[in-house]
């Protein structure tokens, strides 16, 4: 049974139109930082490389529990995949998760470093025109 001419257009155009629709993903603060340590860690990216990582480029102490959530969340958006090695003996027979950028998540990634570079120049060109009047505070 085929469907109607109308339904069959609208699913077209629907279909054609499915790159444009494309929800593009913000990332937070956070998963910028997270998404920065699984690069920059490279194949050394597991768990506890990715928090310490992040912890450096936050500046303080973070949360591993945080880390493995956005990890988990980052990975169900695709934009990094994850392998558990072999059990390891010295890790009482447990597999380590190792983390790894797609190319998804550096897109991902560098718009996101953009859209925070322009607010940063936004910022740094209204401190500087002083724009900013403290007596507001």
């Amino acid at each position: 049974m085929t469907g109607s001419p109308r339904l069959t257009y609208f699913v077209h155009t629907l279909s054609s139109l499915a790159g444009f629709l494309k929800k593009t993903d913000q990332l937070g603060n956070f998963e910028q930082m997270v998404l920065t340590a699984v690069m920059r860690l490279g194949e050394e990216a597991y768990g506890v490389s990715i928090n310490e990582k992040v912890g450096e480029i936050a500046g303080r102490p973070t949360n591993l529990g945080s880390v493995y959530v956005t990890l988990d969340r980052l990975e169900a958006k695709g934009y990094v995949s994850s392998k558990l090695t072999d059990p390891l003996p010295e890790r009482g027979g447990q597999p380590k998760r190792f983390y790894y950028m797609k190319a998804e998540g550096i897109r991902a990634l560098d718009e996101s470093m953009q859209a925070s570079r322009r607010v940063s120049s936004t910022f740094s060109e209204s401190w500087r025109l002083g724009k900013w009047d403290r007596r507001r505070e």
